[in-house]
């Protein structure tokens, strides 16, 4: 017989995987038992309520990705590797924070709801201010509103999460999402910024080939 944290890890893990795939929807417990040969005993054993366990995954990939973007921004890189990498966190991340997912959250659990958009102001939009005011620093992004960037971006990326977007075998999430960040990217980096931007890809793509 599995133990009260194996059991834990089985939930946690299933809705996880469906939230960062799909965004977030409402959360049954006919989806979490049918899918995992559970009882509904089972599940109020673990995490006393859905809010419970909507919180646990929630904030726990939020601080994931607060951790992750802390990482790349203390990271002794490029500023341009740096984007690249924060891309990547971004899209990991979008489809479970974007307006639409957190909208559906906000219905069911608004106390939760208000607990990530406390987090997302006070700790990551700090830290994505600070990085976009050293880009302009160092001349690689046009001098716009960081607020107006970063809502642009957070509105225009939401676009990739869209399956009514994925209109043929080219059009994965992971295509129209590099696609629209590429976009994105041209319409705010300088002269400066694209040409590093494109040497990095250069030698990202050569390298891939040797390997």
């Amino acid at each position: 017989m599995m133990s009260t944290e194996e059991y834990k890890d089985l939930i946690t893990d299933f809705i996880s995987d469906r939230l960062m795939s799909d965004g977030y929807k409402k959360i049954t417990l006919e989806e979490i038992t049918s899918n995992l040969a559970i009882s509904k005993k089972t599940v109020y054993k673990v995490f006393s309520s859905k809010e419970e366990l909507a919180r646990s995954i929630f904030i726990g990939e939020l601080n994931n990705a607060y951790n992750g973007l802390i990482q790349v921004l203390q990271e002794k890189s490029s500023i341009v590797t740096k984007i690249e990498k924060l891309s990547k966190i971004i899209e990991n991340y979008i489809r479970l924070f974007n307006e639409t997912s957190l909208n559906n959250l906000r219905k069911e659990f608004p106390s939760l709801w208000k607990e990530i958009v406390l987090f997302r102001k006070e700790r990551v939009l700090p830290l994505i201010n600070v990085f976009l005011n050293h880009s302009k620093k160092h001349n690689l992004i046009v001098d716009y509103d960081n607020e107006l960037i970063i809502k642009l971006f957070s509105t225009s990326l939401t676009i990739s999460t869209e399956k009514s977007n994925l209109k043929n075998k080219k059009s994965t999430y992971q295509y129209v999402f590099q696609s629209i960040y590429e976009i994105l990217l041209n319409g705010i980096m300088t002269k400066k910024g694209k040409k590093l931007l494109a040497i990095n890809k250069r030698n990202r793509n050569e390298n891939n080939k040797n390997n």
